[in-house]
């Protein structure tokens, strides 16, 4: 029992991190159906940016943790500022700009990989964050701790501002009609930068975590963005809560499956669960076929 509990607490600090990813990524294709893979560079920035300023820079873990979520925020703003709406005004949508989100990856991907190479880029954040906490037979680092805490209240946080804020309320009337929305004369440019802000800034505090905890790799971004886009879509399409609570169930499966296999097998297993899952019952496609339709933000 001791050990299952552990596992289920491990598996609690792998779901915070998806439902980070995933919960950003949810608000961004539920309000602009941009299927966003560069969220990926965004989250691996995020990890790769902290390294350079503690590793080259000397800068405080602290300030550089703060900088490069500050840098890679700005990242995603710009992405949809100064490639996805000049494209869309052009008359791009759709599968350009995958292919315009995916060569910014694989762009940021290469110069990460050259600059630094494939070695793991691990920042030190202090010797608090590896702390082992005792939880009576159980334990959990402050780091750990920490990450799922910042989950849970920054989530929650985002769901609350959906439902009962003003630009909650205006992204959501945004994600049901933007071309209704901009005949009312609001700025959907306003509404774009301000979801991409957000999601990216949940995107880069993961890639922020796990280039502390493991170091950031080439592939790491990718890997964690397959993972979000299935927990978004077990979630519902565009459902923040949905695929916050997907996330922590899929990641304490994860871990809990480590009574029965190898860690090696453990995300194959999952995915199979996945894929089982969208066959007996494909909302998340339904609703993704049909862009016309309201999309859940909360």
């Amino acid at each position: 029992m001791t050990l299952f509990v552990q596992l289920v607490l491990n598996g609690l600090v792998a779901g915070s991190l998806y439902a980070l990813m995933a919960a950003g990524l949810a608000l961004i294709l539920g309000a602009t159906m941009h299927f966003h893979i560069a969220h990926a560079a965004v989250f691996a920035s995020a990890g790769y940016l902290t390294y350079i300023c503690t590793a080259f820079l000397g800068l405080h873990p602290a300030l550089s943790a703060l900088l490069a979520i500050a840098v890679a925020v700005l990242m995603g703003m710009g992405i949809v500022r100064f490639l996805y709406v000049p494209l869309t005004r052009r008359g791009g949508a759709g599968f350009i700009l995958f292919l315009v989100s995916l060569g910014v990856l694989v762009v940021l991907d290469n110069i990460f990989t050259i600059g630094l190479g494939a070695r793991p880029a691990k920042p030190g954040l202090g010797e608090w964050f590896g702390h082992v906490q005792q939880l009576g037979p159980w334990s959990l680092t402050w780091g750990q701790l920490l990450i799922i805490l910042l989950s849970f209240g920054l989530v929650a946080g985002l769901i609350v501002c959906l439902e009962k804020t003003q630009a909650g309320k205006l992204v959501k009337a945004y994600s049901g009609n933007p071309e209704f929305f901009q005949l009312f004369g609001r700025k959907p440019m306003t509404v774009l930068l301000l979801v991409y802000a957000v999601g990216s800034f949940f995107g880069a505090i993961a890639g922020v975590y796990v280039a502390a905890d493991t170091g950031m790799l080439p592939g790491l971004g990718e890997q964690f963005f397959i993972i979000a886009i299935m927990v978004v879509f077990i979630g519902g399409i565009g459902s923040v809560r949905g695929a916050f609570l997907a996330a922590m169930l899929l990641g304490v499966l994860q871990h809990v499956l480590l009574l029965w296999m190898g860690s090696e097998w453990t995300l194959a297993a999952v995915f199979i669960a996945f894929l089982a899952l969208i066959t007996i019952s494909p909302q998340g496609l339904h609703k993704l076929s049909l862009p016309t339709r309201r999309r859940r933000l909360a």
